[in-house]
């Protein structure tokens, strides 16, 4: 209660010291990790999305088929939509459904292709 009594005597104050806290919070708990999938993880948790990309796209370059692979396709897709590109978002992820099936019901891809086809108009 008095909290509120304060955020509306002083919202100034208030802000100030939210936006404090904000900048002091702790990275991103993969922002850590030395492998590329959680450098590439780090970039998309800071917004960096051409460098996201990059990584992400790096890491399908590999051409291996396992559970990093999918994951890294799964963000490249949320990074695509993230700059407003969701024809190709839209593709990663029926390439997803191709590829596992279960992990595209898991994760909710379907939702994100709605997601694309609303952005572009198709539904």
């Amino acid at each position: 209660m008095l909290s509120l009594l304060l955020m509306h005597r002083f919202p100034l104050t208030m802000a100030i010291a939210l936006t404090a806290t904000w900048l002091m919070a702790a990275p991103p708990s993969t922002c850590g990790l030395a492998d590329d999938y959680g450098r590439a993880l780090c970039a998309y948790q800071k917004r960096n999305f051409p460098e996201a990309e990059r990584r992400f796209r790096a890491i399908l370059g590999h051409g291996e088929h396992d559970v990093t692979m999918i994951h890294s396709l799964y963000f490249l897709a949320r990074t695509e939509m993230k700059v407003g590109r969701y024809e190709e978002a839209s593709e990663l992820l029926v390439r997803i459904y191709g590829l596992d099936p279960a992990f595209f019901q898991d994760w909710n891809c379907d939702f994100l292709v709605s997601e694309c086809r609303r952005a572009l108009g198709r539904e």
